[in-house]
């Protein structure tokens, strides 16, 4: 079945989530290479991610698969985890679920494409998002779609044995139409 591209570019699509997608996130949840950047190291069950998915089915506008075009794979997801209507302000969450997609600017691309939607298709004002500040590659990638350290929470989780330091970033819909004119 053809996949439905809702937000389409050059290397990568954001496509509608569709049941088959809980199988390739079943497998990433449970990947500690992957969620030791994204949140204190835990396993899923299936039931656990299938209940995740369904959640995010029900927000189908704030919640996106990553698709590379020209192989049609897979490869994460971007959503809103939090968006407040009245303030048009939202958290963001992006996850790459296979570790040698990283670090070639996938996951900055389709950052990129999901701050596109935000802020000219629904009228986002401002997104934010946090990060592990041993996190470097991911840093990287927010600050090439122009997102600004705001503050630090140290030690605020721990993760594989220490705690980490939150790194809270944010860009405001000004500051994206300067970038991308």
């Amino acid at each position: 079945m053809e996949r439905i591209i809702f937000v389409p570019w050059e290397r990568v699509s954001l496509v509608i989530p569709e049941k088959q997608d809980l199988e390739i996130m079943y497998r990433w949840i449970n990947n500690i290479n992957i969620i030791k950047y994204l949140q204190p190291v835990r396993h899923n069950t299936r039931e656990t991610e299938e209940k995740f998915l369904n959640e995010k089915l029900e927000q189908a506008d704030k919640f996106f698969v990553i698709m590379i075009n020209e192989t049609k794979e897979i490869i994460g997801s971007i959503w809103f985890n939090e968006f407040d209507a009245i303030s048009r302000n939202g958290i963001i969450w992006i996850s790459l679920y296979d570790e040698t997609k990283m670090w070639k600017w996938y996951g900055t691309e389709a950052m990129k494409l999901f701050l596109k939607y935000a802020f000219e298709y629904i009228g986002t004002h401002k997104v934010k998002l946090s990060v592990f500040s041993t996190n470097s590659r991911a840093i990287a990638s927010y600050k090439k779609c122009w997102f600004k350290e705001v503050w630090v929470l140290k030690e605020d989780v721990y993760v594989m044995w220490k705690y980490e330091d939150h790194v809270m970033m944010e860009i405001m819909k000004y500051d994206y139409e300067k970038n991308i004119s």
